[in-house]
């Protein structure tokens, strides 16, 4: 076994346990952390089964089986690489809705506010606004995300 695989066998060791201890204070949550212990075990498997890193580096003609090794770290990393920018997208153009959906509730609020104002500077009996829409617990109270 040559420096350059015990050197990819030990790191890749280390990346297992950190992912581990990342699950473990839920820093990472299980869906990611699935393909960074595959990619992890993989890399070890790989460093320690010499005849399919060989045949791994022929099937890409890469005449020095350690580096085909970090090649498919580098081409795992990209795809991982990807799927961030994916989901940053879709939790952006998220956010982008919650802000606006905020944005319409506070102008709500703001109007109802005034007209609350309205009648009782008029000296109208306020009636409470009712609040279309908004699921309610058993005392009548709303209640959090609609349980």
């Amino acid at each position: 076994m040559t420096r350059l695989l015990i050197v990819g066998v030990i790191t890749s060791a280390g990346l297992f346990v950190a992912i581990i201890a990342l699950i473990r204070t839920r820093r990472l949550q299980e869906r990611y952390a699935i393909l960074w212990l595959l990619a992890a075990l993989g890399v070890v498997i790989f460093g320690l089964w010499e005849r399919a890193l060989v045949a791994l580096a022929d099937l890409f003609g890469i005449a020095y089986p350690p580096s085909a090794l970090f090649l498919v770290a580098a081409l795992f990393a990209v795809a991982v690489l990807l799927h961030t920018a994916v989901v940053l997208t879709r939790l952006s153009s998220q956010n982008q809705t919650l802000a606006q959906r905020l944005a319409m509730m506070e102008e709500r609020l703001r109007r109802l506010e005034g007209r609350v104002a309205e009648e009782d500077a008029a000296g109208e009996p306020v009636s409470p606004p009712v609040l279309r829409g908004a699921p309610r617990g058993g005392n009548g109270r709303r209640t959090p995300a609609g349980r």
